[in-house]
């Protein structure tokens, strides 16, 4: 009796939860959709500076010999989609083409945030709330901004590294710089993955190699190739401030910016030994998918959260690879760290669009990001316990070392001379 009747149960309750996963999938869908629909008439607040002038240049030469010469400061890989979508230009306007092109850049990093989920043995549905993320959505749909394209080229080379495809990861490494130098965020994880995998040392330049011929179009049309290799350079030296992301130096550029300045170095230092650390665990995490993600994630977060100089949309990869580690690890803390670095990031951008002169909202982003930091570096703790002990065996072989009679005799010789 038992035997006939589980099979009947099992098939409801499997009704049951298909029926409630649709539910959820038109209630993210929808609330994506409808609140893209409320900001989609917004103008940006820099689109006159920055977008439309591109865009307008583009119009005025035509999508190939625009780039003749420079005219943004940005790397061309975003102005080339810039150039396509200027085809619609007669039918659509300009604003309502950039966002356009950046929803569509949504619809990439959504794709690609679900493969790299299920490269981690997760379900694929569950990247669509990517789509509803309140920062993803500020980013593409009000901002009219590219960096889901960066961030989904992250998240790709992520899941292709997870999977043992190290060139694939490589080529898309070079794509994500291509677009943004934020993109460097996820580098440390990256670089650690290929000595764990061993790649072959050949697939070490494929970053730079794809970078240089996303270049190569831009150069041929007349754009001086040196202005193309020193537009990253550019933009750094452009900023000056302490930042405006919610990390400790909004409180430089709140209330003390010009002290703040001298201290920059301590940051660079402090994002320099994170980095080394988050390589050398993720050189020890290339068989355990969510812990990887999770590395990427603290990568995405704790770089921007202790270097000056960050603005408003730098937390984004780290909003995006959070979720992914809530839908992998799915673990509470997983979904506490996605919530709080979201929390940061949203702060942040409504300081940007709202308070940009009294900055005071992006200061209240600053514990919530570090909460976030702190819950994903327990997350990942197999990887960076590990590595502390490589490390602490390392210092114990150079003490016991140091105590060999012959470095002490060698030791006393240099004494007595």
């Amino acid at each position: 009796m038992k035997g006939s009747t589980a099979p009947g149960v099992s098939e409801e309750t499997g009704r049951r939860e298909a029926l409630a996963g649709r539910a959820e999938l038109a209630l993210v869908l929808g609330f994506a959709v409808l609140a893209r629909w409320i900001c989609w008439d917004q103008r940006p607040p820099d689109m006159h500076l920055f977008l439309e002038p591109w865009f307008a240049h583009i119009v005025h030469y035509g999508p190939i010999q625009a780039f003749a010469h420079p005219f943004s400061n940005y790397e061309p890989a975003y102005l080339y989609l810039l150039a396509f979508g200027s085809l619609a230009h007669g039918w659509l306007e300009p604003m309502t083409i950039i966002k356009i092109l950046s929803v569509a850049g949504t619809a990439f990093m959504v794709w690609a945030v679900a493969e790299l989920v299920q490269a981690a043995g997760a379900g694929r549905r569950g990247a669509l709330l990517i789509a509803a993320l309140p920062s993803v959505i500020v980013n593409d749909a009000l901002l009219a901004q590219c960096d889901a394209l960066w961030a989904g080229a992250c998240a790709l080379a992520l899941a292709r590294m997870i999977g043992g495809r190290t060139l694939a990861a490589m080529i898309w490494c070079g794509i994500a710089i291509s677009l943004k130098a934020q993109a460097a965020f996820i580098a440390p994880v990256m670089i650690g993955a290929m000595i764990g995998r061993r790649a072959p040392p050949w697939q070490w330049g494929v970053p730079a190699a794809v970078f240089v011929a996303t270049l190569l179009p831009a150069w041929a049309a007349g754009w001086p190739l040196v202005d193309l290799l020193t537009v990253y350079a550019g933009q750094a030296a452009w900023v000056a401030i302490p930042g405006r992301l919610a990390n400790p130096w909004m409180f430089g550029t709140v209330f003390a910016d010009h002290a703040a300045r001298d201290l920059f170095v301590l940051g660079y230092v402090a994002a320099g030994l994170a980095a080394v650390g988050l390589a050398a665990a993720a050189a020890r995490a290339t068989r355990m998918p969510y812990v990887l993600i999770a590395l990427a994630a603290l990568a995405g977060t704790l770089l921007p959260f202790l270097l000056p100089k960050m603005l408003e949309r730098y937390y984004f990869l780290g909003d995006v690879l959070t979720v992914a580690l809530a839908l992998t690890a799915r673990r509470p803390l997983a979904t506490f760290a996605a919530a709080a670095v979201q929390t940061a990031s949203i702060l942040t951008h409504v300081t940007y669009v709202y308070f940009f002169y009294q900055p005071f909202p992006a200061l209240i982003g600053v514990p919530f990001a570090g909460a976030a930091i702190v819950a994903m570096a327990i997350i990942a703790r197999p990887a960076l316990a590990a590595q502390t002990k490589h490390i602490g065996g390392w210092l114990g072989a150079i003490k016991r070392r140091s105590k060999h009679p012959h470095v002490e005799a060698a030791r006393g010789r240099v004494a007595a001379g």
